[in-house]
């Protein structure tokens, strides 16, 4: 059956469309989606309900006196309500990457620099012209609105119907593409220096137990339940929200029910960009955050975090996640003041979020991708086109010129170039894995440099410390990677989904920010030593016979 486009709004519904129009359609959609999700959210297994307010009020103020108790400095009133303070911010980064996922099974990993592109706009507006702070915010949202329309109609709209592991992928490529934007900003205004910061115009200042809240904090307090709200009339009060809501479950029913799927995504991904530029806008005076630095992995981890927590679905579950993953960060950074420390932190929390999770998903089809395909699988090449005289003197002669290449060039490049080429082949090892993975398990690794940093670091410390032979530390370091992927990968792979892509970028992050850090493991990361001999003989000191080592690896992983 052919998609409905959106010029097939005010066409009548297909044969088995609801006979009040596609409005009526999706409330009723809506309602009896509202229904499910009240009987699995307030029902406890034994069959009796729970006031979930009220117990997570309780478990907050419980958790609240065991911190004070057992963190080294405590937690003052000011931490939490610091850490409320930027876990609102972060909710509405949060409550978009869920309402994207929910209404296209997309995970959006350019989410946080759709937003960090805005907040660059507004600091160059009112920095670089001049313009005043509330009138730089609102052509901010515009920006951050308009990035989320312009990522729909150039990227979603034309994969619309592709597997979502190859639209998750092209929201990384999206994340680039702003962050270079992001970069850029400074170089537009000459008299803009990179790291340029903006603040709010008021001048109130006030203390809470020791932390020190200003004008940028009140903003923040007073701007975040505001869009809460907003959010929820939309969602719960207009047609178009009722529309989004009931269309979530399934875009192929939806489509069969009359309702321009294709035209809610729109809004939905506007109303997602637009939450992003506010918590980035917002966020920005806050936490000193400045111009021409890129929001990237690190400012979407807490976000992720909350959205995994809420099972990319329940949007009060989602919000409630990012509050108390604040207050983590704050109580960590009060009592170790280490940002990479709440990293690692951040990554147990999703790992157990996905650890624990339940594997069935009752208001979603079995696939748990909402009528969407996750990947496509790949014919191979019949047996019979492959033994072809001419397929094989092709094959042939392709491996032929790329082998003649690989080894001209260590006799006609130096320097750095031959340097370039030797990444390129050791790029080629991950890219290996990569096909593995993602081209024959439609899985995405976002953190595959980090399990080869796993492995460097193997590698680097039984050299230098343990003075092991080469391919020794070489075993050794495959060993510890592969152990570090099924401990990783194991509780991902439970769900249907993508969750890999999360719970692997999750681990990326506390990877090069902490694991590998000399401040925190030297023996991991020293700061410099010679390559050892092969065999006892054979220098690897000598670039040109580092990079035939590199090219007979990438040889023997293919």
């Amino acid at each position: 059956m052919r998609p409905r486009s959106d010029g097939d709004a005010h066409r009548p519904p297909p044969s088995g469309g609801h006979p009040g129009g596609w409005w009526a359609a999706a409330k009723e959609t809506a309602k009896e989606t509202a229904k499910e999700t009240a009987k699995e959210t307030v029902a406890s297994p034994g069959g009796r309900t729970v006031a979930i307010p009220g117990t997570t009020a309780l478990g907050a103020l419980v958790l609240f006196f065991i911190a004070s108790a057992a963190l080294p400095h405590g937690l003052p009133v000011g931490v939490v309500l610091l850490g409320l303070v930027i876990g609102g911010l972060n909710a509405l980064t949060a409550l978009g990457i869920v309402m994207i996922y929910r209404a296209s099974r997309v995970l959006n990993f350019a989410q946080a620099d759709i937003g960090g592109l805005a907040a660059g706009v507004a600091i160059v507006l009112v920095a670089g012209k001049g313009l005043p702070y509330f009138a730089a915010l609102p052509l901010g949202l515009v920006v951050a609105v308009a990035s989320g329309a312009l990522v729909d109609a150039t990227v979603v709209r034309r994969l619309f119907n592709a597997p979502r592991l190859i639209v998750t992928v092209a929201t990384i490529g999206v994340a680039q593409l702003f962050g270079a934007g992001e970069v850029a900003l400074p170089a537009l205004f000459t008299k803009l220096k990179p790291f340029t910061v903006f603040t709010t115009p008021f001048t109130v200042r006030f203390t809470v137990g020791p932390i020190v809240f200003n004008g940028n904090d009140v903003m923040a307090l007073a701007a975040v339940p505001v869009f809460l709200v907003g959010l929820w009339w939309f969602l719960l009060h207009t047609d178009w929200g009722t529309a989004i809501r009931a269309a979530a479950d399934s875009g192929e029913q939806a489509q069969l029910l009359g309702i321009p799927v294709r035209r809610l995504s729109r809004i939905t991904w506007m109303v997602a960009g637009g939450l992003s530029g506010v918590a980035a806008m917002l966020s920005t005076p806050v936490l000193g955050e400045s111009l021409g630095v890129v929001a990237g992995p690190v400012a979407l981890l807490a976000p992720v975090a909350a959205a995994v927590i809420g099972g990319m679905e329940s949007l009060p579950v989602t919000c409630v996640a990012s509050l108390g993953i604040g207050v983590l960060q704050q109580a960590i950074f009060w009592s170790y003041p280490q940002s990479s420390s709440a990293d690692v932190a951040l990554f147990g929390i999703v790992l157990l979020a996905v650890l624990f999770r339940h594997r069935a998903r009752s208001r979603v089809d079995d696939s748990g991708m909402g009528g969407f395909t996750a990947f496509e699988e790949v014919r191979p090449v019949p047996a019979a086109l492959r033994r072809l005289p001419v397929v094989l003197a092709g094959r042939g002669a392709v491996v032929a010129v790329c082998a003649a290449v690989a080894l001209a060039i260590p006799l006609t490049s130096s320097g750095g170039h031959l340097v370039a080429y030797t990444l390129m082949a050791i790029y080629g090892i991950v890219a290996v894995s990569l096909v593995m993975l993602t081209g024959w398990t439609g899985q995405v690794s976002l953190g595959q440099f980090a399990f080869a940093a796993a492995g460097g670091g193997t590698t680097a410390a039984l050299l230098v410390h343990a003075r092991a032979d080469l391919l020794v530390a070489l075993v050794a370091a495959m060993a510890v990677s592969g152990v570090l992927a099924v401990l990783i990968g194991v509780p991902a792979l439970r769900l249907s989904g993508l969750y890999l892509a999360v719970v692997t970028m999750a681990f990326a992050v506390p990877v090069s920010t902490y694991f590998l850090s000399a401040l925190y493991f030297p023996d991991l990361a020293p700061a410099s030593f010679l390559r050892p001999k092969l065999f006892g003989h054979i220098d690897l000191e000598s670039p040109r016979t580092f990079y035939l080592c590199c090219l007979v690896v990438l040889l023997l992983a293919l």
